[in-house]
């Protein structure tokens, strides 16, 4: 049995995969969501710049969702009209 080839992913690779602008906004956000939220850790090795496993980040993006700011913006109007109440009301808790 062999291994699957693994994919490495950089951090605008990491921040398209979030939702996110670039890799510098996923970088500062990076040790937080490993802290904090279990994202996966970068492969230790002495090269730059940093790399993470997809398979992995898949994974952890999985059991997350997708990050509030990475939300797409609702027209107010539709929050207004009542078509998306419990959307907007999800977002403020």
């Amino acid at each position: 049995m062999t291994a699957p080839d693994l994919i490495f992913l950089d951090a605008e690779a990491v921040a398209r995969r979030m939702g996110l602008p670039d890799g510098p906004a996923f970088l500062r956000r990076r040790l937080d969501l490993e802290d904090r939220a279990g994202f996966p850790v970068a492969v230790p090795h002495w090269k730059r710049p940093l790399k993470w496993r997809a398979d992995q980040v898949d994974a952890w993006l999985a059991s997350q969702g997708t990050p509030r700011e990475a939300a797409p913006d609702i027209d107010p109007a539709l929050i207004s009209s009542g078509h998306v109440r419990i959307l907007a009301e999800a977002r403020r808790g």
